[in-house]
């Protein structure tokens, strides 16, 4: 087992870098659940009321239904026919938005094609909250006088749709986001210790003279190859545990209350595995200390920026999204969305873990074999 304990005692040499990046991401992880416990929902939520100014110039039952039923939503005011009188109460935040209901209401909006006059501070989000109001007031009406009810009926069934609310069910009950903002972060901490430690550690049993002296051992190429992969999975063992531990001791109560726990860890696993195949890549190809430096800072960076690690997969951009879906970063942070923000995992999001899971380890297979494919060119080609 002499490669297998040369890949340990390395190891040992390696521990200082080990310890950097641990404490880096411990000191990430407590401010990150710091930050989440400040996001916390109370699950109730209401539409916000308004104060506005009504100014009816039509005085008949259309403008009428509308001011009614924009009492419903808002606080209305019946203010005076004087724009400056309301540029004014706009201006004191009396209210923060005008509606001037025109003559011939009916008309000229409900069945023609003007709108209706507003007033607001300039670039206020008000004006689409109102205007939308009144859009639906306006389509509603026009669709039920033409269906043939009379000019009462239709008011009165426009009144009524103001009363229907849609009842919002939440999927998921919880309430912290402390599981999310660890565990997102935990692709960069594999990367950044796998491919700098094992990569330097491959570069060197990459060395021309160390290959020479193996072969001039007694160690046959079959018994150097399994050790070799007996030492990456007990480095990769070592790590998960190590950073696991480390996401679930900064969340530990959040954690345990999330019922895809084991998920998470099988998941964390999955994303070992391509940054242990990323780190034997590195290794393989790099041929100083300072190219594997390049490669990892390259590898670690690069997919945690495009695979929505240190930005959000929902702020990506098409291109940036469709980039980083060829990343198991991607897939990992997506999986860690759904295992954190849902108690129950309906079968359609179970095929989307599981794929993504999937992907993760296709992906370190790949880098696997593109690393010995061109690992055995070199050989060949430093034997000629």
């Amino acid at each position: 087992m002499k490669v297998y304990k040369g890949y340990l005692m390395a190891l040992r040499a390696n521990v200082s870098t080990i310890i950097l990046y641990c404490s880096i991401f411990l000191l990430v992880a407590v401010s990150m659940v710091h930050l989440s416990s400040g996001e916390k929902s109370s699950g109730s939520y209401s539409q916000q009321r308004l104060s506005i100014g009504v100014v009816d110039r039509d005085n008949s039952l259309w403008s009428k239904t509308l001011v009614e039923y924009l009492e419903q939503y808002h606080d209305v005011t019946i203010m005076e026919d004087d724009t400056d009188a309301l540029a004014e109460s706009v201006y004191r935040s009396d209210i923060v938005y005008a509606v001037m209901i025109p003559e011939n209401f009916q008309e000229t909006c409900i069945l023609g094609e003007e709108t209706i006059e507003t007033l607001t501070e300039s670039g206020s989000q008000w004006e689409y909250y109102v205007n939308g109001r009144i859009d639906s007031f306006v389509n509603t009406a026009k669709v039920l006088l033409a269906g043939g009810y009379s000019s009462e009926e239709a008011a009165q069934h426009t009144l009524e749709t103001a009363v229907i609310q849609a009842q919002v069910r939440l999927e998921s009950s919880r309430e912290d986001a402390a599981v999310y903002n660890v565990f997102r972060f935990m692709p960069y901490l594999y990367f950044s210790i796998l491919c700098f430690v094992l990569g330097l550690i491959q570069k060197e049993y990459q060395n021309i003279d160390i290959r020479r002296r193996l072969l001039a051992s007694s160690l046959t190429l079959k018994s150097q190859n399994l050790q070799s992969l007996l030492a990456f999975f007990t480095i990769g063992i070592l790590s998960w545990i190590l950073c696991e531990g480390i996401g679930v001791l900064t969340c530990a109560s959040e954690f345990w209350d999330n019922p895809n726990r084991w998920l998470i860890f099988l998941n964390g696993f999955t994303i070992m595995l391509a940054a242990l195949a990323a780190s034997y890549f590195v290794g393989s190809m790099a041929k100083t200390a300072s190219a594997v430096n390049g490669m990892a800072n390259v590898l670690s960076l690069g997919f945690c920026f495009l695979g929505g690690i240190f930005v959000p997969l929902e702020l990506l951009t098409g291109v940036i999204k469709d980039i980083g879906q060829f990343f198991p970063t991607y897939w990992y942070a997506q999986n860690i969305s759904i295992l954190s923000f849902n108690d129950t995992l309906t079968d359609s999001l179970k095929t989307t873990l599981f794929q993504g899971m999937l992907i993760q380890v296709l992906f370190a297979f790949a880098c696997v074999a593109v690393a010995l494919a061109i690992g055995k060119a070199r050989r060949q080609e430093e034997a000629n």
